[in-house]
């Protein structure tokens, strides 16, 4: 009987665990580059009205405390579920949710026990929720404060959301927010704390409907665009030219290369950071690129592996490390002329991916490549993370299952990273 190589189980080291993400550790100076280019947006963010979400909740919960024995149920995570909560009551299946964060756990929660608590949220909320995911920019923006509460900004986008759902203005919706305080305190009191705040479905739907993704109307739209257009020291970098540019597009059609070729033209002051990630995308699409191919030509062979040096012989692989020292030599001196404060992204750069700088066989590079993958994977914690293949000697690697890959196709010119095109153009949509 043919047996497989063993798997991760319960008995291996902790150090064995996976590390599923940026195996080749490119990730880091493209996200350098990104915040270069439009400071405090990050590519997760789907919905411009989560930053309306956020200020609201910075009212609803100004002056509660956080519970040290709760600190997974903080009280604005406690607004986030009832938020996302309402939302999933109030519209189900809706195209209306789309980008709405925690929305498949929201409804196994409420389909299996009603409600939702620290257990049956995100794993992590403070990275994926939406106050993770836009604490960011809501921040930079003045609209909340490092502690989530009122940013300097927070009462003029309240007054405009207000107007808009056709109150008075901010203060005409005091005893609207006293409402939701009043659930999130509820909410908070339960052991464990979870979404209980005694709500018909009138009440759940009137705080969906007033913080829907798609139900944003003029005043606030307006201002949102204004504090997105800042000039003050609350500049989001090129996200205004981005902005005017977004008409050129279509969604079928737009692509990040495209669009930072009509950004130096409009812009030449972006020439320098753009001509530094098109050299780096171009050194890394190749690295990335090989490293595919080696694991989908690997993920053919059997128990006895892959010997790594045949890959040598793949015209796909050849063609992504050809040259590939001069992409090295062509990113390093295009990211010398990239300033990011107190980042040398040049030493970086070559502390990183020094191992490709001299040329080389396909075969030695291919073997580099799996030296290369595995050192990723051990500094990617204390403990290291497992690579995606498991070494039977020197030269030959067996590629686990969970990594595999049957086809696939090298993409030259393609950027491997993104660098904040997408959000931008989901907000000029969604405030349009």
């Amino acid at each position: 009987m043919v047996t497989t190589l063993p798997f991760l189980t319960s008995y291996d080291p902790p150090g064995t665990s996976e590390g599923a993400l940026d195996p080749l550790g490119l990730y880091q100076i493209a996200d350098q580059l990104a915040v270069q280019l439009v400071p405090a947006v990050r590519e997760r963010m789907q919905r411009i009205r989560f930053l309306t979400a956020m200020t609201v909740g910075s009212l609803v919960t100004e002056g509660m405390e956080d519970d040290p024995r709760h600190r997974d149920a903080s009280p604005a995570l406690v607004w986030e579920w009832l938020v996302v909560e309402a939302l999933i009551r109030a519209m189900g299946e809706d195209d209306d949710v789309r980008g709405v964060p925690g929305t498949l756990v929201t409804r196994r929660a409420f389909e299996q026990h009603g409600y939702l608590d620290a257990c049956s949220y995100l794993k992590t909320p403070r990275i994926f929720g939406f106050h993770g995911v836009y604490k960011r920019l809501a921040i930079h923006l003045g609209l909340v404060d490092v502690h989530l509460g009122p940013g300097p900004n927070a009462e003029e986008l309240v007054d405009a959301w207000a107007r808009d759902l056709g109150h008075a203005g901010v203060s005409d919706v005091r005893p609207m927010l006293a409402r939701w305080s009043a659930a999130v305190r509820r909410s908070l009191a339960e052991k464990p704390p979870r979404t209980r705040p005694n709500w018909s479905n009138d009440a759940w739907a009137e705080l969906a409907h007033a913080l829907a993704p798609s139900t944003c109307k003029s005043r606030e739209k307006r201002f949102l665009r204004s504090l997105l257009h800042a000039t003050d020291q609350r500049r989001l970098g090129a996200l205004p030219a981005i902005w005017r540019l977004q008409a050129e597009f279509d969604d079928s059609e737009f692509r990040e290369e495209l669009l930072h070729d009509r950004l130096q033209q409009h812009e030449p002051s972006y020439r320098p950071l753009i001509a530094g990630i098109r050299s780096y995308e171009a050194f890394a699409r190749s690295l990335q690129d090989a490293f595919d191919v080696m694991r989908i030509e690997a993920a053919r062979r059997d128990v006895h592996g892959f010997a790594v040096r045949e890959i040598a012989r793949c015209p796909s692989f050849e063609q992504s490390v050809c040259d590939l020292h001069e992409r090295f030599e062509a990113a390093y001196r295009a990211l010398c002329n990239v300033t990011v404060p107190n980042v040398p992204l040049q030493d970086f750069f070559e502390n990183r991916f020094q191992s490709f700088r001299e040329p080389k066989d396909g075969g030695q590079c291919a073997i580099d490549l799996c030296s290369h993958h595995e050192t990723v994977q051990r500094g990617k914690s204390a403990e290291g993370k497992r690579p995606w293949f498991d070494r039977l000697g020197h030269d030959r690697i067996f590629v686990r299952h969970a990594y595999r890959d049957s086809s696939g196709e090298i993409q030259p010119g393609r950027y491997v990273h993104d660098y904040r095109g997408k959000p931008v153009r989901r907000f000029f949509v969604d405030l349009s």
